[in-house]
């Protein structure tokens, strides 16, 4: 009997039906439970981060230490809290931060200190990254260096991890654990200038240089190379914060050079603004070698702009000289012309000497900024923008691949 087929089918549905009304039993049973320690942990977390949870303290003084001195307050279009003392004094402002790891939701607390220059705490209550890896952001131990960490620096806000940097609002980040570090940077970050902006919704621009977009070719130094003497270090850029809304305007714009009707030595001045990245054969626009080329891009009206991102041809290690951004109102560039970047040292262009950087051209772009405000929330108005390049450090010709322009 027990070999029969009908036996078979009947004993597994019988057990498969059991076993699922024994998880949701289970579930129903445990699912209050659950969300009670999932919200103590939230709580406890709050507690922690605004410097008044003690060892040993009962899950009951926790609570009630939650519900006379932490409260919550509006804060522009963001949620916030404020953690006040016996006496009544601020002792930090506290915000839940939430955002996708590597391996799952990484939920946590971050407070700021009351001068709003100073992160005062960061707890972190829930993440699934790695034990022994980038499980470690949820011990104590790494997340003390945060205690007092300045989150305002030259006027800059916004705080980095890394393992290669040293500065005062850099975090030692965890061997092994770049993904989950550089999301938790970008979680707190948004939250840092969301903060210092009143409030406002901010969050990372997004460049598109995802790996179907860009020819992720990052060359060493060439044989035989010397280094201008204004060559930067490079280090990862850190989080661009703009306002919802900012995208690519010079998309598909109309494209003119110093060139006039004349075609380049390789491809199309429209290719500046097709939206394409690559770099290899097909994708860059060769200028005339001898003496500094432009293109210029018509936004076809006076633009809010916050910032410029310059790709050169970049699948060969190339420092192009005499970089130069600016913007204008007039297609003459004679009204109201802002130069927004210059790395013309020695003013070899004949445009003025430039106390920018050089570079080594990236697949990341050369992102420059235009934000306005204390608070990085305006930007400039213009229509027309103009970049300028003489070459190549090796005497390689001038190759631009894209212009975009992030604005509204």
């Amino acid at each position: 009997m027990k070999e029969h087929p009908l036996y078979v089918v009947a004993y597994t549905l019988l057990v498969c039906a059991f076993s699922a009304l024994l998880l949701t039993t289970a579930q129903v049973h445990w699912a209050e439970r659950i969300a009670a320690n999932e919200n103590f942990a939230r709580i406890a977390a709050m507690v922690g981060a605004a410097g008044f949870l003690r060892d040993g303290m009962e899950q009951e003084a926790v609570i009630d230490l939650y519900t006379r001195q932490i409260k919550a307050v509006k804060h522009g279009d963001m949620a916030l809290f404020e953690a006040r003392d016996a006496d009544d004094a601020i002792v930090a402002y506290l915000v839940e931060i939430e955002g996708q790891g590597r391996y799952g939701v990484i939920r946590g607390i971050l407070a700021f200190a009351p001068d709003r220059r100073h992160i005062h705490a960061l707890r972190i209550y829930e993440q699934n990254e790695t034990p022994g890896l980038g499980g470690l952001i949820g011990s104590m131990e790494w997340l003390s260096q945060f205690d007092r960490l300045p989150m305002v620096v030259d006027g800059k806000p916004g705080i980095r991890i890394s393992s290669s940097e040293s500065g005062p609002n850099v975090v030692d980040a965890i061997t092994g654990a770049s993904m989950t570090t550089f999301s938790l940077s970008q979680i707190i970050n948004t939250m840092v200038h969301r903060f210092l902006s009143g409030g406002a919704t901010v969050q990372p621009l997004d460049l598109g240089v995802d790996a179907d977009a860009v020819t992720r070719a990052t060359p060493g130094y060439p044989k035989g190379f010397i280094a201008p003497p204004h060559l930067r270090e490079e280090i990862r850029r850190e989080d661009f914060m703009v306002p919802e809304g900012i995208s690519n305007i010079a998309l598909n714009c109309p494209v003119t050079s110093n060139l006039g009707d004349e075609e380049p030595l390789r491809g199309t001045v429209s290719q500046v603004t097709d939206g394409i990245k690559k770099s290899d054969e097909q994708d860059y626009v060769e200028m005339f070698p001898g003496e500094p080329q432009w293109v210029q891009i018509d936004l076809g009206a006076s633009k809010e702009i916050f910032s410029i991102c310059v790709w050169h041809y970049y699948k060969n290690p190339i420092v192009y000289r005499d970089v130069i951004v600016q913007i204008a109102d007039d297609a003459e560039f004679s009204e109201n012309v802002r130069t927004i970047f210059n790395n013309d040292h020695d003013n070899s262009s004949g445009l003025g000497e430039g106390k920018d950087t050089a570079y080594f051209a990236r697949w990341w772009g050369e992102l420059l900024d235009t934000r306005r405000g204390e608070d990085k929330l305006d930007g400039t108005f213009a229509r027309y923008v103009r970049v300028y390049t003489n070459g190549g450090e090796a005497d390689e010709d001038t190759r631009f691949v894209e212009v975009a322009v992030f604005g509204r």
